[in-house]
């Protein structure tokens, strides 16, 4: 009979594909997860992965055992789930998983007043690029700039972000204004988004407005991007709701923006009755739509 656990590891690394790309999903060392695959080897009497410069790669046994140890995942995470969802103890601690300029402009500010409410709970939040997977666990509750697509998810629309074109006092009174933001830029600096997927928006509606200006940032921290437009370093597009509350910066008059974001807020349906789960589901549509 072998551990559940060792199954757990097993299934790590097949979705990740190298052992230290394992150990980092499961927060524990690349040696503990090698250690436990040995064991479960030894236990099923076969190898189950064949390592190779490209990888780990599943063997015969390795794709014979997958659906077995996917079917028990499954089962185990939903009996956990039906058991967390029953708790009607607003005790423990809650997984959020969420932007960092969400966790840091939005949430942490309401963060005392919150323990204030429910002293026994504790936020674990987790700001990470990567989808997390409610259904399995990763989270309890994730807020995102994206609707969750996840199945059996209890979805919730909370507010939309509007953007719009700032830039410091100190850049402006050395670079002054854009004469037609909506139109050109030419002739500014311009801090922009990272050339990824989550930033197409806001990438498309830069495009036509590039020619004759100089990027002299990209990322895909929008806390990066207001540190470096409040130091004077450009002009950024960033959430009006946040901008409009600095006076080191000036809004540029942009009539045209990209389509607001919307924040979503996902819940698995197994765990949506829990005390803990619905104090901060609570917390967070509150304390989102005030600070937008």
């Amino acid at each position: 009979m072998f551990d559940w656990n060792d199954l757990r590891y097993f299934l790590a690394v097949q979705r990740s594909g190298t052992l230290a790309a394992a150990a980092a999903g499961l927060t524990i060392n690349a040696t503990t997860v090698g250690r436990r695959l040995a064991a479960l080897e030894e236990q099923v009497g076969a190898r189950l992965y064949d390592r190779t410069p490209e990888g780990w790669l599943l063997t015969q046994a390795g794709r014979d055992l997958l659906p077995y140890a996917e079917r028990m995942e499954r089962e185990v995470l939903a009996v956990e789930r039906r058991v967390a969802g029953a708790d009607d103890r607003a005790s423990g601690v809650v997984r959020l998983a969420t932007t960092e300029t969400l966790a840091t402009r939005f949430l942490a500010p309401y963060l005392p007043r919150f323990h204030d409410l429910h002293p026994a709970l504790t936020l674990e939040v987790t700001c990470a690029v990567r989808r997390v997977e409610l259904g399995r666990r990763e989270a309890d509750i994730v807020l995102r700039l994206t609707r969750p697509r996840e199945p059996d998810v209890v979805v919730r629309k909370l507010v939309q972000i509007d953007l719009a074109l700032y830039a410091s006092r100190a850049y402006v009174a050395k670079h002054g204004r854009p004469a037609r933001p909506d139109e050109s830029l030419d002739g500014h600096r311009l801090i922009r988004f990272a050339d990824t997927p989550p930033f197409a928006l806001e990438n498309a509606w830069f495009e036509p407005r590039l020619v004759g200006s100089l990027t002299v940032l990209r990322s895909d921290s929008v806390n990066s991007i207001y540190s470096a437009a409040l130091a004077g370093a450009g002009i950024a597009l960033l959430p009006r709701r946040i901008a409009d509350t600095e006076p080191q910066l000036v809004h540029l008059g942009n009539q045209t923006a990209p389509e607001p974001r919307t924040v979503w807020q996902g819940v698995h349906k197994d765990l949506a009755r829990s005390a803990r789960i619905r104090a901060v589901s609570e917390f967070i549509s509150e304390v989102v739509a005030r600070a937008l």
